[in-house]
């Protein structure tokens, strides 16, 4: 049996985080998952806890207020290589902007593109679970 997976939710919704948790968790992936609804709270975070941080999985909300998906991954960017290589971030989204679409796409930071609502079939799909 694979190991559980670390995740932690970026979202401004606090329905969606509540959501998302209990659905990652139902699904046998992981069985903690920590949630934040600010990108600036979740980039202290990985600041404060880089060096004891496990490989983490970031689902991260596009549109927020204050930071947005596409500012925290410009700020994901500068942090210590020893850090990104343990953080593989997938962006959720319900946009149809194929400018966001094709933004997402070219970042080498953002895995992939998920559509929201989440579906963890899909997700698993993607890690190859």
């Amino acid at each position: 049996m694979k190991p559980l997976l670390n995740f932690c939710l970026i979202d401004d919704s606090a329905f969606d985080l509540f959501i998302y948790e209990k659905l990652l968790i139902k699904s046998g992936i992981t069985d903690t998952v920590k949630t934040f609804n600010s990108a600036r709270e979740a980039l202290k975070h990985l600041l404060t806890e880089g060096s004891v941080l496990p490989e983490t999985i970031i689902l991260l909300d596009l549109q927020m207020p204050d930071m947005n998906g596409f500012e925290f991954v410009e700020e994901y960017a500068n942090l210590p290589g020893f850090l990104r290589e343990k953080v593989k971030i997938f962006m959720l989204s319900s946009t149809i902007d194929t400018r966001d679409i094709e933004k997402a796409k070219a970042s080498p930071h953002i895995i992939d593109l998920l559509p929201k609502p989440l579906e963890v079939s899909f997700l698993k799909n993607r890690l190859s679970l």
